[in-house]
């Protein structure tokens, strides 16, 4: 039998062996409780250098819950990755967008790894005109290891969005389709040297922050919002943009 294959599944096999055998039916919750009590769990085992085995940890991955909701700035920051094919090369592009404001960045590596998403993030805190305390990512290998290790120590909250659920990553969708149609498709030629193509984003990035209009802001930029909201004041944005 597979492991962890989950209490559902393993009453389906054990009714038909408990009628093969006229033995009593348990039900779900019961099979499920049985689980738990006795710790009848499959641990991953990583076999060390020196042959000895290790158990890996499993870390439980936070969902946000259905009744959150972004109340200012920072509350909540969604980010992704765009990848793009070309040249016989690939290169990627990371995504961020503040769901309160709309306020946004994205950054291109070579590289797809935790530590191209780490790099991001302190990127991503400098730009950023106020503090950020959760994000939400789907569950690409890049946001584990060194970008995971980096948000604990800087006590930002990670939620992890449900696997093939991406309309609840609805903010980045909309931006990767924008930033794809409005400013990567025009200028793909660049990615070849990511150090060019990053200059010209910047530019792209100041102009969707302080002057592209959004409907979901009342036909206000990013900026505007903030400010005439006093979420900051009309001089400390101009220091956001490297």
């Amino acid at each position: 039998m597979c492991p962890n294959i989950g209490k559902a599944k393993i009453k389906k096999n054990l009714d038909m062996f408990c009628k093969d055998n006229h033995l009593k039916v348990y039900s779900e919750s019961k099979i499920g409780r049985i689980i738990v009590d006795k710790k009848i769990y499959y641990h991953r085992q990583k076999i060390s250098h020196f042959g000895k085995l290790k158990t890996l940890k499993k870390n439980k991955k936070i969902r946000k819950p259905d009744t959150f909701q972004a109340n200012s700035p920072g509350d909540l920051v969604e980010i992704d990755t765009i990848v793009r094919f070309m040249f016989n090369i690939k290169r990627y592009i990371i995504t961020a967008v503040d769901v309160k404001t709309r306020y946004s960045f994205s950054y291109a590596y070579k590289k797809h790894d935790s530590s191209s998403t780490k790099d991001f993030f302190k990127k991503l805190e400098i730009v950023f005109p106020y503090k950020i305390k959760a994000i939400q990512t789907d569950n690409g290998s890049e946001f584990h290891k060194y970008f995971m290790k980096y948000l604990k120590e800087i006590n930002v909250v990670h939620y992890w969005n449900y696997k093939g659920r991406p309309y609840r990553n609805g903010h980045i969708e909309k931006y990767n389709r924008t930033i794809q149609e409005e400013f990567i498709d025009q200028n793909e030629i660049l990615l070849e040297d990511v150090n060019e193509f990053n200059k010209k984003l910047m530019d792209w990035l100041l102009w969707y922050n302080t002057k592209r209009y959004h409907w979901s802001l009342k036909l206000q930029s990013p900026v505007d919002y903030l400010i005439e909201n006093n979420y900051l004041s009309n001089m400390c944005w101009t220091n956001t943009f490297y």
